[in-house]
């Protein structure tokens, strides 16, 4: 099997897992985002051993958002194409919130 078959074949396993969650919880691919950018974060600090005010939950936050977005591309371009955009954003904006507060009260 070549790289790219390999590839799309992944992308297409992950696509499916995605929205078997999707009908499973009910919830919108919106809010799952809101979840998933919110588990990482709390995951990455406690697997890390890191503070919420380290940059390096936050940064695997923002490389998973993309990493997801890219391997939505290789299963075909959105139909709306602001919506990478806001699926990264809502990815990450409580982390971001929460990596701000954390900041603030040292």
């Amino acid at each position: 099997m070549s790289i790219t078959g390999y590839l799309e074949g992944a992308a297409a396993w992950y696509r499916d897992g995605k929205r078997d969650i999707e009908v499973w919880t009910g919830a919108s691919q919106e809010l799952l985002h809101v979840h998933a950018g919110l588990l990482i974060f709390v995951g990455a600090a406690l697997v890390l051993r890191k503070k919420f005010r380290s940059p390096v939950p936050l940064a695997l936050v923002f490389v998973l958002a993309v990493v997801n977005e890219l391997v939505d591309l290789i299963n075909g371009p959105s139909a709306r194409p602001s919506e990478p955009y806001w699926d990264v954003a809502n990815t990450v904006f409580w982390p971001c919130v929460l990596f701000m507060l954390a900041l603030r009260w040292r």
